[in-house]
């Protein structure tokens, strides 16, 4: 049984992510798939790690969101080795912090609520 997480917990803050894959045709990158996901502080630490990924070209990491958050970078580019392929992925922090507050704001208005409840003080 998995345990239950609070708000304020590493692996609970949700982030918005997206991730992009493009094909090289000619001299221009074409988006082939684009998705997005929710993903914790901590998956957004191994996406954007400096490091980079295994058996690429090159990779670049840039902060696209100058004055929406405080990380140092939120862009991920990977190019793969036979450079006919590139993924990018972009963190957005912003969002993430507006969705940690909503969900603080939630979490103290249940407790709130139960404990009224479970006292008696509610209809």
């Amino acid at each position: 049984m998995a345990k239950k997480l609070h708000y304020y917990d590493i692996d609970y803050k949700y982030i918005p992510m997206r991730k992009t894959e493009y094909v090289k045709h000619g001299k221009r990158w074409l988006p082939v798939k684009s998705e997005k996901e929710l993903i914790s502080r901590r998956q957004a630490g191994y996406i954007l790690d400096p490091r980079g990924l295994p058996f690429e070209s090159s990779h670049r990491l840039e902060k696209r969101d100058r004055y929406g958050h405080n990380e140092k970078y939120d862009y991920f580019q990977s190019i793969s080795p036979d450079k006919t392929r590139k993924s990018s992925w972009f963190v957005d922090f912003h969002s993430g912090h507006n969705n940690y507050i909503k969900n603080s704001k939630k979490y103290y208005y249940n407790k709130r609520y139960y404990n009224s409840h479970k006292k008696g003080g509610g209809n």
